[in-house]
């Protein structure tokens, strides 16, 4: 009998060894790669706007990039980053509440049209856009060489004549968004903007007129106001042949990306656009059928988590029954307890050594250098608290196993 005691023991404290390391594993998984919580956390913590800067600085170096051009994009990631931030949160939680069964349909449509495809979100990142910056030094770039030599004096003045445009550009923007994101996600069968650019060309030309006026070239200088007049309604009108009246942004303009010329946009661009439609509905299909089978998945771990904890419990009374005594039984638990704790413990330290050692020799940006260790201390977090816990918790009834006996016999005695 007392050998069938010591068998059942020993089953129940192998069974428990293995079930508290099993565990250790999933309580990790858990707390970071199934917990929305932990990744929007380590979102938060990636400053995207160093790592640009850095980036961008090695291009700016190497003068692949402009510098006033890479600052414009430095400022205007820094702006952009917390708003777009905002919205990778949001659509991380809308897919765990599928993945962990708090809501029946994962309908990535509606996630992205109330993140991404939003229009508080577009109207938030087209105020925060610093377009004059980014336009005129784009612009300039691509006009020279392309204006008549004796008016490249005008570009001096683009990022004016930006300037001035920009407020109409925004709202202009901000009003075909909805629109066109209905379309894309098929909530509309048909889209029709119709944007007016006259506006834009008369501010555009009251703008050039005024910058030639006030730095007229030295071949200029001496013409009467009147040839002035005449000679800048010249070159503004073939500009203006240049720039249509309307741009209608409908079935036959919106393709799989944009296009650089409206030119190009009018020949074929209904077939593109369908295409680009499909394809959207496709991929969003196809991520769906994907997280469908992952929340089947995550399930079936969300169970046995729950039915690991239960049975873990259960081995800890079969042995606490089995032993009859609180000597025997501390002790067996808080031995199975450090057996478990201190190796999971030692190995977590080393692990965390050894790969901060590793991420240092990496060729990777500074920001990155100082990200990883981090990312890889919250990582493992959860499982070293977790192994501790075992450590003290095993300590702990080792002690009580010694001292317990004591203290009750001193109260019989007593």
């Amino acid at each position: 009998m007392k050998f069938l005691k010591g068998l059942a023991i020993g089953l129940l404290s192998f069974l428990l060894f293995l079930s508290l390391s099993i565990f250790g594993i999933a309580f990790l998984l858990n707390q970071t790669i199934l917990n929305p919580n932990f990744i929007t956390s380590e979102l938060d913590k990636l400053d995207v706007s160093s790592l640009a800067e850095e980036l961008i600085s090695e291009q700016v170096s190497e003068e692949e990039f402009p510098e006033e051009l890479g600052a414009a994009l430095i400022d205007t990631i820094t702006k952009l980053e917390s708003p777009v931030k905002e919205q990778i949160n949001a659509a991380t939680y809308s897919i765990f509440d599928y993945l962990l069964g708090k809501r029946q349909s994962p309908d990535l449509a509606l996630t992205l049209r109330n993140t991404f495809l939003n229009t508080d979100f577009v109207v938030s990142l087209v105020n925060e856009l610093d377009i004059a910056s980014l336009a005129g030094e784009i612009l300039s770039e691509q006009l020279t060489g392309n204006i008549p030599e004796e008016m490249e004096f005008l570009t001096e003045h683009l990022d004016d004549i930006i300037a001035e445009l920009e407020p109409t550009i925004k709202e202009e923007l901000i009003a075909a968004a909805d629109p066109i994101f209905d379309y894309l996600l098929g909530e509309s069968q048909s889209i029709s903007i119709v944007i007016s650019l006259e506006p834009i060309i008369e501010n555009l030309e009251d703008t050039l007129r005024e910058a030639l006026m006030d730095s007229l070239p030295p071949e200029y200088a001496h013409l009467p106001q009147s040839e002035l007049n005449q000679l800048f309604d010249e070159y503004f009108a073939e500009l203006a042949e240049m720039i249509p009246a309307t741009v209608e942004i409908d079935e036959t303009l919106l393709g799989t990306e944009v296009p650089a010329q409206i030119s190009e946009a009018l020949a074929g661009a209904e077939e593109e656009l369908e295409q680009a439609r499909q394809g959207i509905a496709d991929a969003l299909a196809e991520a769906e059928e994907g997280l469908e089978l992952a929340r089947q998945y995550v399930g079936y771990f969300q169970l046995g988590y729950k039915i690991l904890i239960g049975f873990i419990l259960l081995l800890i009374a079969g042995i606490v029954l089995l032993n009859r005594e609180v000597r025997g039984a501390t002790r067996k638990v808080g031995t199975i307890f450090l057996t478990c704790g201190v190796p999971w413990f030692a190995g977590i330290l080393v692990a965390k050594y050894f790969a901060g050692k590793q991420i240092a020799q990496l060729d990777i940006p500074s920001h990155l250098q100082e990200l990883l260790p981090q990312l890889a201390n919250d990582l493992l977090a959860p499982l070293q608290w977790f192994s501790l816990g075992l450590l003290i918790g095993g300590a702990v009834l080792i002690v009580v196993s010694f001292v317990y006996p004591r203290w009750r016999q001193t109260q019989l005695e007593d």
